[in-house]
């Protein structure tokens, strides 16, 4: 699939001719809007953290070139910069889109930010990782039943992102559902740059961490922690139909292209499909590209879990949003019961039709 941006497929080519006679019959001139390339493929600017697996669809569509198979050369533009300065930067004109937290996104538009869910692109992929030491002295083994897992976090000392963030609120959730106070049981540590993580968990200064799948897999890989909760993997059922991760656009560009719209769309699904259909090919294109500097049994370890946390179709579904206001509608100091879903989600992301 890697040849396709540059192939001049039929079929990119056609879907390139129809977006680019829909931009210039309904949408803005050539000038506001996406140009074409070379090979007549549309232009969109995305905004993405640096590779991580709750951003592994976005990137295995720009790795195996899926989104030339429907017209459009995605450009994405990578940095370490949390979901509220991605916003930002999308609101400000820098992308067309950009991939966030579903959590920051939602806060935004309860303050009145015009951004759009054009696809969901990641369940809850995250876990948590103890020290090795840690998890050896607690009472409680790694495959104990996950009551007593999560009870045995009792006056650990936890890293995650910051207040706000979709993994802070899932942590204190998560504890808070068995008995734990987050703010008097635990010591959650809000930590934004996450290559501190592995050296924190090996040195001692955290006792575990819950992020990402990726970030602190290569402490379980090189045996200084240990796996003890893991989102993707199932091991807690009121997360399954939870939306974590979500690629987002302004009204204003949903509004004026919903071609590209639909494109971009159906380019994410059509990676989804590929992950589902065949994870070791897809695990495989992503560590050839995204993730060449990570380390084969690290990969391996966070591919493991990670392969089953992206939604059917990379849909985000009334049920998906009613499952957020549930769990952390209440957490949220915004009214995020005034969001009207289908102002928040875009039509091909709902499943509706």
């Amino acid at each position: 699939m890697g040849s396709a941006r540059r192939s001049g497929a039929f079929r990119a080519l056609a879907l390139a001719a129809a977006l680019t006679f829909t931009l210039s019959a309904c949408g803005p001139s050539e000038s506001d809007g996406p140009a074409q390339n070379e090979d007549g493929l549309t232009t969109v600017r995305v905004g993405l953290a640096e590779p991580t697996f709750n951003t592994a669809l976005i990137n295995l569509v720009i790795d195996e070139d899926i989104d030339a198979n429907h017209g459009l050369d995605m450009q994405p533009t990578r940095s370490g910069a949390g979901s509220t300065n991605q916003i930002a930067a999308l609101r400000a004109g820098e992308y067309d889109f950009a991939g966030v937290g579903t959590a920051t996104a939602a806060d935004a538009v309860a303050e009145g930010a015009g951004l759009v869910i054009v696809a969901g692109t990641g369940g809850l992929i995250n876990n948590i990782v103890l020290n090795a030491d840690v998890a050896k002295g607690l009472d409680v083994a790694p495959d104990d039943p996950v009551e007593e897992r999560i009870k045995a976090l009792r006056g650990l000392t936890i890293a995650t992102s910051p207040p706000g963030s979709s993994s802070n609120l899932t942590l204190r959730h998560l504890v808070q559902q068995h008995g734990l106070d987050p703010d008097k049981d635990l010591n959650i540590v809000p930590v934004t740059d996450t290559s501190s993580i592995v050296a924190g968990i090996r040195q001692g200064k955290f006792d575990g961490s819950f992020f990402g799948v990726g970030v602190a897999d290569a402490n379980i890989a090189d045996g200084s922690g240990t796996l003890w909760i893991s989102l993707p993997r199932g091991d807690i059922e009121e997360f399954n139909e939870l939306i974590g991760v979500c690629i987002v656009s302004t009204r204003e560009f949903v509004d004026n292209n919903p071609e590209i719209v639909e494109a971009f769309h159906a380019a994410l699904a059509e990676a989804q499909e590929f992950v589902a259909s065949d994870p070791e090919a897809a695990g495989k294109a992503l560590h050839e590209n995204s993730f060449a500097n990570l380390d084969a049994d690290v990969f391996a370890t966070a591919w493991e879990q990670a392969q089953t946390g992206y939604p059917e179709g990379v849909l985000f579904t009334r049920e998906n949003w009613e499952t957020y206001l549930e769990l952390f509608g209440d957490a949220s100091d915004k009214d995020l019961e005034s969001i009207v879903y289908e102002d928040f989600v875009a039509e091909p992301a709902r499943g509706e039709s």
